[in-house]
């Protein structure tokens, strides 16, 4: 009796999405990490990821749970070039594989351990499962169909490839997951667990900074420091952390939004409260004064915080360099000058304490030196 194995697909730039969804965290585990554990519950050893877009962040977390990577340089050819590398990875012994997007990440283990037993004492060429009448992912597939996935590229890709064959079945399951992708944002926001925070949407934070008329200066600032901080968070993530990203995205996008006025902070904290973003609002709240509870843990307060002090006007600096420009500006006032020593001391600190757990330099990490 052949091997089972399974073959997910996590070589794509998640455009649509707008936050890398293999990292993005669930109840306890990442995207990723959740259609992985899956197939390892329901028995199959052999589960080989295919990686192209950000894969050293990928390959992380697949040495984390010894999984196969399989790289796949022509990932910017779209998803069937990541079928090839998958299928063209397997070993002679598999006699058949699942195929799995990684933007399906709640397909049960009972599932797959149904289908793997139809498949055992069936003909067929391709098993799909099928909820509510509609077919869903992933297929498990014969490796008799090998030759025909590798040799072309159909117009229709892989759905061409399996509709040609009249061996095969679908099985009814009881399973939503096998419906169920993060294909956009608002999908991610619906099956949030109740453990992590609603937050807006990059497009709905653009139309509450617009409604609040904030300045093309501002919007330039926040919008690097949401990039900066959401690097530094998807590395954490690749590490083994999981930092809500949509909660830091939207933070960072939003913090300035009462830039200019007196208390900024606290009146940003007001807006988005009122708003029904309680988390958002507290990170805004802590943007520029981190309390103590944030400092010496790694979490979406301090990633915030780290990122805007990391940023000048829309450029990257170092926090030397922040520090000197800062103090220039107040020679003679030793209070703002001791107030701004302390904020970026907290931020060194922060830094030091993420660079140390991921063995990273952010000066390589953002080329700012």
């Amino acid at each position: 009796m052949g091997k089972i194995a399974a073959i997910i697909l996590a070589a794509g730039y998640s455009s649509r999405m707008g936050l890398y969804k293999p990292l993005l965290p669930l109840a306890s585990s990442l995207v990723l990490e959740n259609s992985i554990l899956n197939f390892y519950k329901a028995g199959i050893d052999d589960v080989r990821v295919v990686i192209g877009y950000k894969a050293d962040l990928l390959k992380n977390v697949l040495e984390r749970w010894h999984t196969k990577a399989i790289v796949n340089r022509n990932y910017d050819r779209g998803m069937y070039s990541s079928v090839q590398a998958g299928v063209l990875s397997l070993t002679p012994e598999t006699e058949a594989f699942f195929v799995l997007p990684a933007d399906y990440p709640f397909v049960t283990c009972d599932t797959i351990q149904k289908m793997i037993e139809v498949f055992r004492g069936s003909p067929y060429d391709v098993i799909y499962p099928v909820f509510n009448e509609k077919k869903g992912h992933p297929p498990l597939i014969s490796s008799t169909l090998r030759p025909d996935i590798l040799e072309s590229e159909p117009q229709d890709g892989l759905r061409e490839i399996l509709g040609r064959t009249q061996k095969n079945v679908e099985l009814p399951v009881d399973d939503a997951g096998i419906m169920l992708d993060l294909d956009s944002e608002d999908d991610y926001r619906k099956i949030l667990p109740a453990s992590l925070a609603h937050y807006p949407c990059r497009s709905e934070c653009e139309k509450i900074l617009q409604t609040y008329n904030v300045s093309n200066q501002v919007l330039r600032h926040t919008r690097e420091v949401a990039r900066v901080a959401g690097i530094i968070s998807e590395y954490l993530n690749s590490r083994g952390f999981y930092i809500h990203l949509g909660l830091v995205m939207a933070s960072a996008l939003l913090h300035d939004i009462a830039k200019g006025e007196k208390y900024h902070p606290q009146k940003g904290q007001q807006i988005i409260a009122s708003l029904d973003y309680p988390e958002v609002a507290e990170v805004i709240a802590t943007h520029m004064d981190l309390p103590a509870i944030y400092r010496d843990t790694i979490n979406e307060h301090a990633v915030v915080y780290l990122a805007d002090k990391m940023v000048r006007e829309d450029k990257i600096v170092s926090l030397t360099a922040r520090m000197t420009d800062r103090m220039a500006y107040c020679t003679n006032n030793a209070i703002a000058r001791k107030s701004i020593i302390r904020r970026l001391e907290t931020a060194i600190n922060i830094q030091k304490n993420i660079e140390s757990k991921l063995n990273v330099n952010f000066n390589e990490l953002f080329n700012y030196g």
